[in-house]
C-alpha cells in the first residue's frame, strides 16, 4: 500500500477525522444548549427556531436542535467516511483501475453504509485493493468492450479487433449524445483502458476522445445529425448519420497489449492463446489442454433442459459428458442417457454413479451409422480454437428426424466472421436454430469467464440430418 498512499498520510487524515467527529459532537451539545436558551426566551409555542434573510431577498428557515445525540453522531462520522474513502481511491489511483461499473458499486457501497476510515480498516482494505488491482484493470478492460452491441463485438470475448462500432451513440435528430444508451460513457472507458496501457492519466472528458467528437458534432450548424471525423492520439471515429459511431484503433502495440489481458482473463481459463474457429472446414483434431473441460454450472444446466424438453423413454446423448452434469439432469428428466467421454477418469466416475452406456473415444472419431441416432442432444463441448463449432456441427449428424440438439457455446460461434462458423450459422438457421445468450460469468465458478451462449435447434421430423453442412 505504501506505493499507493504512505502510511503516515492515512495515519495523520485519521487524526483529522477523529477531531472532525469530536468537534461535531461539541456542536450538537452547543446547538442543544442553544435550542434550549433560545426557548426560555422566547417562550414560543411550536419549539425554539430562528429566520435567517439578506437583504431584499429573505430566506425564512426554521433550525430545532436534533433530538438525537447518538444518530446525530452517527450520520456526521458516515460523512466524514465518506469523503475520508472518496478522497482516499482517486489519490492513490486506483479508481482510474476501475470501469463504470465497479466505480459505481464502490459509490453505492459509501453512499449506503461505508466502512470506518480508520487507519487499521484504510490499510488494510488498500493492501486487499492492491492485490487485486490486476484483476480490477482486467475486469474493467473485458466489461468495457463486453459490453459493446454483440453484433459488432470482434474480440470474440477475449479477442480486440481493428474496429469496434457503438450503436445508436448519438441522437441522429438533435445530433447529442444518446442520453439512453449513454455510450460516451462506454467510449471513455474504451478510452481509459488505452490511457493506462500507455502509462498516461486520463484526460477529461473535454480533452478525450469524447470531447474530439462534441467539438466536431457542436461545429455544426445543422441541427439534424450530419456525418463527420474525429480523432485523438488513440483512436479515429466516424459518425454516421445514423447515430453509429466506428471507432478504428491507431496504436496497434496497444491493441496486443489489451488483447494480452483479456486472453489472461479469458483465455487462461481455456488453456490455449485464443485464437478464431479454423477457416477450413477440418476439424481441430488436436486435444485442448486439459481436454477443455469445464464443468456445466447448476443454472446453466436447467437452462439447457428447459430447451431441450426431455420426456420419458427419449434415447439422449451427451457427447462431451464430463462428470455428467447434463447427463445426470437429462436422466432426472426421464431420458436414457448415453455418454461419450474423452477421459479415461471421467468414463469410471460415469460408469461408477450409475450410467451403463458410457464411451470412452474421442466424440469426433464416431460416426451415427456404427453408433446410431438419437432423440435428444445436450452437450457442453471444448471452446478454444472453434472446437465448439467442430464438436455441434458433428453432433447435428446423430440427432433422428424430430430430434433436438442444445449446446452451450462460446460467444464466437455468434457473430464470429471465419467461413466455418459462418457457415455453422447458416445451418442453424437452416433448421430453425436460436443462440441465447447466458449471462456474464456463468462459467466463473468452474473456472473460466469466457462469454458463452445456448444454440437450439431441431431437425424436422421427415428429415434425418445425414450431414450437417
Amino acid at each position: 500500500m505504501s506505493d499507493l498512499v504512505p502510511r503516515a498520510t492515512v495515519i495523520e487524515l485519521e487524526g483529522h477525522r477523529t477531531i472532525a467527529i469530536e468537534r461535531y459532537a461539541a456542536a450538537f451539545d452547543a446547538l442543544a444548549a442553544a435550542s434550549e436558551a433560545h426557548g426560555r426566551a422566547t417562550v414560543q409555542p411550536y419549539g425554539p427556531g430562528f429566520n435567517l434573510g439578506t437583504g431584499s431577498y429573505r430566506t425564512e428557515a426554521t433550525f430545532s436542535a436534533p433530538k438525537d445525540r447518538d444518530k446525530f453522531i452517527e450520520a456526521a462520522t458516515k460523512q466524514v467516511d465518506r469523503g475520508m474513502w472518496n478522497h482516499l481511491v482517486m489519490a492513490s489511483g486506483l479508481e482510474r483501475l476501475m470501469d463504470r461499473t465497479e466505480r459505481e458499486t464502490f459509490r453505492k457501497q459509501l453512499a449506503d453504509d461505508p466502512p470506518p476510515a480508520t487507519a487499521a480498516n484504510v490499510w488494510a482494505t488498500f493492501q486487499r485493493l492492491a492485490g487485486d488491482a490486476p484483476m480490477i484493470f482486467q475486469r474493467g478492460l473485458a466489461l468495457a468492450f463486453a459490453k459493446l452491441d454483440r453484433r459488432f463485438r470482434s474480440h470474440d470475448g477475449f479477442k480486440i479487433g481493428g474496429r469496434i462500432v457503438f450503436s445508436r451513440a448519438l441522437d441522429p435528430l438533435w445530433g447529442g449524445w444518446n442520453r439512453y444508451a449513454r455510450q460516451d460513457e462506454a467510449l471513455r472507458d474504451v478510452e481509459r483502458v488505452f490511457f493506462v496501457l500507455d502509462g498516461k492519466e486520463q484526460p477529461e472528458r473535454y480533452a478525450g476522445i469524447v470531447g474530439a467528437i462534441d467539438e466536431q458534432r457542436m461545429g455544426s450548424r445543422n441541427m439534424k445529425l450530419q456525418p463527420f471525423e474525429a480523432v485523438s492520439d488513440y483512436f479515429r471515429v466516424k459518425v454516421y448519420g445514423n447515430g453509429n459511431a466506428h471507432i478504428w484503433f491507431k496504436r496497434d502495440d496497444l491493441v496486443q497489449k489489451a488483447n494480452g489481458i483479456l486472453a489472461e482473463y479469458y483465455g487462461a481459463a481455456l488453456g490455449v492463446a485464443p485464437d478464431a474457429a479454423d477457416v477450413e472446414h477440418e476439424p481441430n483434431r488436436t486435444p485442448a489442454k486439459a481436454f477443455g473441460f469445464f464443468e456445466t454450472p447448476a443454472t446453466v444446466g436447467a437452462r439447457v433442459m428447459e430447451e431441450a424438453r426431455i420426456a420419458n423413454g427419449m434415447t439422449v446423448l451427451e457427447p462431451s459428458a464430463g462428470r455428467g452434469a447434463l447427463a445426470r439432469l437429462a436422466r432426472e428428466n426421464g431420458g436414457a442417457v448415453t455418454c461419450v467421454e474423452i477421459q479415461s477418469q471421467h468414463v469410471a466416475h460415469l460408469r461408477g454413479i450409475g450410467f451403463p452406456r458410457v464411451t470412452g473415444e474421442d466424440f469426433l472419431d464416431l460416426s451415427p451409422q456404427a453408433f446410431g441416432t438419437f432423440d435428444r442432444i445436450v452437450m457442453n463441448p471444448p471452446f478454444d480454437r472453434g472446437r465448439d463449432v467442430d464438436h455441434v456441427t458433428h453432433a447435428m449428424r446423430f440427432l433422428k428426424p424430430g430430434g433436438r440438439l442444445v449446446a452451450v457455446m462460446s460467444a464466437g460461434a455468434e457473430f464470429r466472421d471465419d467461413r466455418k462458423t459462418t457457415d455453422f450459422r447458416a445451418t442453424v438457421e437452416r433448421f430453425g436454430g436460436r443462440f441465447f445468450d447466458l449471462p456474464a460469468g456463468s462459467f466463473a465458478e468452474s473456472g473460466t469467464n469466457v462469454n458463452t451462449v445456448i444454440v437450439s435447434l431441431s431437425v424436422p421430423a421427415a428429415q434425418q440430418m445425414a450431414r450437417a453442412a
